[in-house]
This record gives C-alpha cells, sequence and structure tokens, in this order.
C-alpha cells in the first residue's frame, strides 16, 4: 500500500510540475511578442579585408614569435598577409611556415601582440 501511495503521490508531483512548466513557458512566448513600442535594430557584418605584406614589415612581438618557430625548424615564407577590420586596423596576421625537414607548410593566425589566434 505504501507503494501505491508513493506513486500516485510521485505521479500528482510530475503532472503538476509539468502544468507548471507549460504555463512557464507559454507566458515567456507571450512576452516575446512584438509590440508597438518595440525597434527593430540591424546588423551589417563587413568582412574583413586580407592583404598580402612582406615578412620583414610585420610587428616586432609577431617576428619573435616567428623566431621562435624558427628553432623548432619551421621557416616563414617571405610574404604574410594582414587582415584588417573595418576601421581599417590590423585584426590578425596570417603567416606561413615551413618545415625545412619534412616539408610540411602551415599557416597560423597571430595577432599584432604576438598570441596565436584560435578560428
Amino acid at each position: 500500500m505504501k507503494k501505491v501511495m508513493l506513486f500516485a503521490f510521485s505521479f500528482l508531483m510530475m503532472t503538476g510540475a509539468s502544468v507548471y512548466a507549460q504555463n512557464v513557458v507559454k507566458t515567456a512566448k507571450d512576452s516575446t511578442a512584438k509590440d508597438s513600442t518595440t525597434t527593430t535594430v540591424t546588423k551589417t557584418t563587413v568582412e574583413p579585408v586580407k592583404s598580402k605584406i612582406k615578412s620583414a614589415d610585420l610587428p616586432q612581438p609577431v617576428k619573435d614569435l616567428a623566431v621562435s618557430f624558427k628553432s623548432q625548424g619551421w621557416d616563414t615564407a617571405e610574404t604574410a598577409y594582414v587582415v584588417k577590420d573595418a576601421a581599417g586596423e590590423a585584426t590578425f596576421y596570417i603567416i606561413s611556415f615551413k618545415n625545412s625537414t619534412s616539408g610540411e607548410s602551415k599557416n597560423i593566425n597571430i595577432d599584432a601582440n604576438g598570441n596565436i589566434v584560435k578560428q
């Protein structure tokens, strides 16, 4: 008998919680409905601009990181790329590295402070 009572109580509690959750979701959906005071903001995205530069023109922190890669067997290419945002400021640099022993090459994105940028 205790098991039946426990089952009935659990069923009533789950039903009550389910009804409460449905009311909360319905209220949340109703509150997101548009009214006359809502203004719409559109956001335009501007694609970054990628330009070719010489490796010698890179900022010093980027050059320092390239030197640390060189000590591991990776040589830098003569040219690199700078990626600029809409304001024309450098966001990060794309540097090509080539391993002289294995022939493997890879591009690494580095910001102006010499930190590797994940994309």
